[in-house]
């Protein structure tokens, strides 16, 4: 003869124990699904909005370090501890890691359709008229001077020196970094 009262605590358990192994592998499957559907963009965005400290390379091999605050449709922007602003075409990003391995949060997916408005010329177009101090990095070309002026597809910086007006097109311009005045 069995116990009744144990038979039903044992098979009660059993369910429990059934549905938290049902509840992983749907966490984990989701978990997968939302990888599979991530975009670059996306994953910038959540990185900007947890405020996590990131290192970010460049395929010219170049890294900054900060925090993303702000993402376009071509760029992200990066704001170094110093408060140093550098905006890196996304095209130019060799690879994104958080600092501390993102062991807060785990896995940042950025999934879902992300729709942004604004472009690395426009934003470049509304600073010219501030005439900021900028560093520039085109493939292996750079320059340093101040933003003078953006056209369609070109900015021009009045570079320090002797070197006068540089012209760079907007399409070779892997980053910017916003120089403090002096």
């Amino acid at each position: 003869m069995t116990d009744g009262a144990g038979d039903l605590e044992r098979w009660a358990a059993d369910a429990r124990a059934r549905e938290a192994a049902d509840a992983r592998v749907r966490e984990r499957w989701l978990r997968a699904q939302a990888e599979e559907e991530s975009s670059l963009a996306g994953v910038l965005l959540a990185l900007a909005e947890r405020r996590d400290t990131v290192v970010v390379s460049t395929v010219a091999g170049r890294r900054h370090r900060g925090v993303v605050a702000g993402v376009g449709v071509d760029f992200a922007a990066l704001q170094a501890p110093a408060g140093t602003t550098t905006l890196v075409a996304l095209a130019a990003l060799g690879d994104v890691r958080v600092v501390g391995g993102g062991r807060r949060s785990g896995t940042t997916t950025g999934e879902g359709t992300v729709e942004l408005g604004v472009r690395l010329g426009e934003v470049l177009a509304q600073a010219a008229g501030q005439r900021p101090r900028i560093s520039v990095h085109a493939g292996a070309a750079s320059v340093v001077g101040d933003l003078r002026a953006v056209g369609g597809d070109v900015i021009t910086v009045r570079a320090d020196g002797d070197a006068g007006a540089v012209y760079v097109p907007l399409a070779s311009i892997s980053e910017i970094s916003f120089l403090a005045s002096g």
